[in-house]
């Protein structure tokens, strides 16, 4: 025993200095491992680890005899591996979907194969899927968390807007231009925010930076001949701040690019580019172009027209493989649409297997970034993330006659 005692603390030892080791030096990782399951099926599992500022990433690609599912999760398993430890299997019909179970008995959203094709529990849900109905009842009745099927939530009214507060995850910030301000609504509760004396309609004079909502005062503009003051909007602390400029009337912005906005005046052919964070504004001696999140020289003919990025990027595989080029990327993730309205995700570089999320044919004002993807339907605002799946965030009559830049939403750090 006394011989035993020595090996057992030097294994203690070495066991927290590699736990020290992976906790402050070890950033991402890849390893491939087999999964028997309690239901005696058999799965083989990719999965890949990604740490990005205080966020962890895990990404899976699942493979049984015949069929393929990806998915990932956000959580926090202090940078473990093979996180995976049971897989419940569930078939009905032409529909199978598969529930993981992680270390510590965490547990997300279910990953759905409907004749072979992976689709998001909402879209199942959208179309009514009898065989998910009495499948996501299992889950209920082996006391897994049901948020993620149930749609069944009545809004809260908040002025003009109807908001769905049990949808808005914790650290997500929505902001809704409202004419004369912006509306802010979180999971804790909902502020109006005005800037304007007068209603400005069309919102095209907005962007939001970092965490900076970033306006122009339009105030008298029918009496002035140039703009003379930026709004500079903290969505996260609530401060405001104002920046003087000599901008003419035909001014647009670029584009956001690395939390800094481009601001283009044509008629005076210059290009000036805005730091919200020190609140100083200075003019580009070489003007320049956003485009497939890159910044690049902007050609002869840049002040003849517009230069307003549109947020989409190239992917030769995704335009080869879905004959689509709306196509937009956050982080290592892509989501594309089709002309149909068919929303995908793509998790990594597994483009053979695209998620669907959801189908609308009216689809506009779509934009991914900060862990999540959202866009209008008609008068609703909808939003996706790892954790909470698609749910609808809020309701606003003016989505169905107002839509262009109308709404952004940035997640808290």
């Amino acid at each position: 025993m006394k011989k035993l005692l020595p090996i057992l603390i030097l294994l203690a030892f070495v066991a927290f200095c590699y736990q020290i080791v992976v906790t402050f030096f070890i950033t991402e990782h890849s390893i491939e491992y087999s999964l028997i399951t309690s239901d005696q099926e058999h799965f083989t599992i990719f999965e890949e680890y990604q740490k990005r500022g205080d966020f962890h990433q895990y990404s899976f690609l699942v493979q049984n005899k015949k069929d393929v599912y990806t998915f990932s999760v956000e959580e926090d398993f202090n940078k473990q591996d093979r996180v995976i430890t049971d897989i419940k299997y569930y078939k009905r019909n032409n529909l199978e979907c598969i529930f993981p179970i992680y270390k510590r008995d965490y547990t997300a959203d279910v990953s759905c194969l409907l004749d072979g094709e992976q689709v998001s529990p909402y879209y199942l849900t959208q179309t009514d899927n009898k065989d998910f109905s009495d499948i996501s009842k299992k889950f209920i009745e082996e006391g897994y968390e049901d948020i993620f099927y149930n749609y069944d939530i009545t809004p809260q009214k908040e002025g003009n807007l109807s908001i769905y507060y049990d949808f808005i995850p914790d650290d997500f910030i929505f902001a809704v231009w409202n004419y004369r301000g912006i509306d802010i609504i979180t999971a804790d509760g909902f502020e109006e925010k005005n800037f304007l004396n007068d209603d400005y309609y069309e919102n095209t004079l907005s962007t939001v930076a970092g965490k900076y909502y970033v306006t122009v005062n339009t105030d008298n503009e029918a009496k002035q001949l140039n703009y003379y003051q930026l709004i500079l909007y903290n969505l996260q602390d609530g401060g405001k701040s104002l920046v003087e400029v000599d901008l003419s009337q035909d001014s647009y912005f670029n584009g956001v690019y690395r939390n800094q906005v481009y601001i283009t005046d044509p008629k005076e052919e210059k290009q000036y580019v805005l730091d919200p964070a020190s609140k100083e504004i200075t003019e580009v001696s070489n003007v320049k172009e956003i485009s497939n999140a890159k910044l690049q020289d902007a050609g002869a003919d840049f002040f003849d027209s517009p230069k307003i990025d549109s947020e989409r990027v190239v992917n030769k595989r995704i335009i080869s493989l879905y004959d689509t080029e709306d196509i937009q990327k956050d982080n290592d993730n892509f989501y594309f649409k089709t002309s149909d309205g068919r929303l995908y995700k793509v998790i990594g570089d597994n483009y053979d297997y695209p998620v669907l999320l959801c189908q609308f044919e009216d689809m506009k004002e779509w934009q991914a970034h900060d862990d999540g993807v959202s866009f209008i339907a008609n008068d609703t605002l909808y939003f996706y993330s790892d954790y909470y799946g698609m749910k609808p965030i809020l309701i606003n009559p003016e989505f169905s006659y107002n839509s262009e830049n109308i709404y952004h939403f940035i997640r808290e750090v």
